[in-house]
């Protein structure tokens, strides 16, 4: 029995030996930041450098920067780095984020535009919803402007690249009527409802319109009584006159005329010149006389 046992475990081992052999034949296993090199595992380069010298069996690996405008993200046994990106203006990109040695320049579409293609090698511009079309979903740097016709109780009466269809007006809410339906590039049209006013109104309305009336009334009854008083005084002082008839020319009454005064003259009294009025005299002397 010992005799049969001895090769079929020879033969197994030899069989997991050969195994082994399969599935690593370059050696032993190395980690996801170390390379195989001469037979054993060296460390690769970190994020923003490069291998300057490979390992050695008596040396390490040489890692030097990134050079400018270059980059590396990962670990690797790389000699060179990677070209940072370059956004091209003349073809509509710009800058989305500054790149550095552990990462790459992200360019994109300038505003109003997106790219051709998933290559994104080249801008095109936005589309533009027209009216009666609303935009169901915005462009972005990959995808155009996504436009749908809007559908019944909505409209839009523009031409935009963000406008939405608008919902039509609601009358009821503002306390009105629909004059006119809206269409998918026009709103609807409301007109005021007739409405009666309180009676506290009504009777005020009545009142500031009775006041005035009456006021201009009151005004013009007092010029015309103003008036007819006036013009009846008026007729009463011409009454007698045109009642008397006029006497014959012969028989007028001669106007009686004024006598003149008389004449002063001066007197000497007390050798003093004394104004005196002619007619006066006689009876001056008659008084000395007496």
């Amino acid at each position: 029995m010992r005799w049969r046992l001895v090769p079929w475990t020879a033969v197994w081992g030899g069989c997991a030996f050969l195994a082994c052999l399969a599935l690593d034949p370059q050696g032993p296993s190395c980690s996801a930041t170390e390379y195989l090199e001469g037979g054993r595992c060296c460390q690769k380069c970190g994020p923003g450098t490069k291998v300057k010298a490979l390992c050695s069996k008596s040396s390490e690996t040489q890692c030097v920067a990134c050079e400018a405008q270059h980059f590396q993200a990962g670990w690797t046994k790389e000699k060179h780095c990677t070209p940072q990106a370059y956004c091209d203006k003349n073809a509509g990109f710009l800058v989305f984020t500054e790149g550095d040695a552990t990462r790459n320049v992200v360019c994109r579409c300038r505003n109003g535009t997106h790219c051709s293609s998933p290559e994104c090698l080249t801008c095109r511009v936005n589309r533009v919803c027209p009216a009666g079309e609303g935009v169901q979903r915005e462009a972005s740097h990959l995808n155009d402007t996504v436009c749908v016709a809007c559908p019944p109780g909505s409209f839009s009466n523009i031409s935009s690249a963000t406008a939405r269809c608008q919902p039509w007006s609601s009358c009821v809410d503002r306390k009105t009527v629909r004059v006119a339906n809206g269409t998918h590039i026009s709103d609807v049209v409301c007109g005021v409802l007739p409405t009666q006013p309180p009676q506290e109104e009504a009777r005020r309305t009545h009142i500031l319109l009775v006041v005035p009336l009456v006021a201009l009334f009151g005004l013009l009854a007092g010029a015309l009584f103003l008036f007819c008083r006036h013009h009846r005084r008026r007729q009463d002082l011409w009454k007698p006159r045109l009642n008397q008839p006029e006497a014959p020319f012969d028989q007028q009454e001669p106007e009686e005329v004024e006598d003149p005064p008389f004449p002063t003259q001066e007197t000497l009294l007390g050798g003093q010149p004394v104004a005196q009025e002619d007619g006066k005299e006689s009876c001056l002397a008659e008084q000395e006389q007496s």
